[in-house]
């Protein structure tokens, strides 16, 4: 199972490069970033590059609204010839809240959006003219003016339902979850495989890989607290609310939101989600702590690349990046 970085502080980009050489020198495989309303993902991808040598860059994810197939496929190659094809590129439906408010667009039919779009870029690598009249997402007669063209970029779908997961394992190199416990990795990467295997791929050519939120501070109850904190934000959007359900932290989600309502802090909503709760979706402790267990669960679950999202525990991000990535160290060249 290979180990990943992800990082979304917003930070200087000298900095970023100076987290980026750190994380490569740590033994990591990869470094991975969002994209919200910072920093230009693919742009900051290209800083990372710069400042190392073998170092995968990913980004997790580019909303499929906010840039056209052309477009896209442009910066991704650019990247990709810049990176010596490094780039990990996660592509994902995002959400219609931020998708309208921010950028006036219309999250619709995302099942058939994702569709389409991998098909451009697909079209796009192979050096072809595009030709795609999507009911949501079209290019036709654009080709890649570039020579030579530069190797092709591997593609993550992000993914929750079997529907989107089932078109990563057809139609992507890998798929991208997101809140996902061992027992979920498990049940998405089945689904991703026999999807594969029913296209005619091997059913080991798509990429199982998940973020799984880590925080790590001297004082264990303010990780946990940290943790969640995150949690809790992501149970107000209405798709994670269910996917959390789904897994069978529904009762810990309601007894976190009433704790919100009557005005718990941190430390409060941890107490109301429960270790199950906080232990199934993401890992806090301590520098001292060993994570060892909680990863073998996720290789035992057939997880292909864990991506240890670091969750900033007090006001320094890079502090938070260092302890996540120590108490990792041990497991980089495993």
């Amino acid at each position: 199972m290979k180990l990943g970085l992800g990082i979304s502080e917003d930070l200087p980009i000298q900095v970023q490069q100076m987290v980026a050489a750190q994380v490569e020198s740590a033994g990591f495989q990869s470094l991975w970033t969002n994209e919200a309303s910072g920093r230009d993902a693919l742009l900051l991808c290209q800083a990372w590059a710069a400042a190392t040598t073998d170092l995968q860059v990913g980004i997790g994810v580019v909303p499929i609204w906010t840039r056209t197939p052309a477009q896209l496929a442009m910066a991704s190659a650019t990247l990709q010839e810049a990176s010596g094809g490094r780039l990990l590129l996660g592509l994902g439906v995002s959400h219609p809240a931020t998708m309208g408010s921010w950028h006036g667009t219309d999250v619709v039919s995302p099942l058939t959006a994702a569709r389409e779009l991998l098909t451009i870029l697909a079209q796009v690598e192979a050096g072809e003219p595009t030709d795609v009249d999507g009911q949501v997402l079209s290019s036709r007669r654009f080709r890649l003016a570039m020579d030579p063209l530069p190797p092709p970029t591997t593609r993550y779908l992000a993914a929750m339902g079997p529907r989107m997961l089932e078109l990563a394992g057809t139609a992507a190199d890998g798929t991208l979850l997101n809140w996902a416990g061992a027992d979920e990795v498990a049940r998405a990467a089945g689904i991703v495989r026999d999807a594969a295997s029913a296209a005619g791929r091997p059913r080991d050519d798509v990429e199982v890989a998940t973020y799984v939120r880590i925080a790590v501070a001297p004082d264990r109850d303010d990780a946990r607290a940290a943790l969640a904190k995150q949690i809790g934000g992501y149970a107000a959007l209405d798709a994670y609310a269910a996917h959390f359900e789904r897994q069978g932290f529904g009762a810990a989600i309601a007894r976190a939101k009433q704790a919100h309502k009557d005005g718990a802090d941190a430390h409060g909503l941890a107490e109301a989600l429960g270790d199950d709760a906080l232990d199934g979706l993401g890992w806090a402790g301590t520098p001292t702590d060993d994570p060892g267990e909680m990863l073998a669960s996720y290789r035992d679950g057939g997880l292909d690349h864990l991506v240890a999202r670091v969750v900033v525990v007090g006001d320094d991000p890079v502090e938070s990046i260092r302890s996540v990535a120590g108490v990792l160290d041990p497991f980089t060249s495993s």
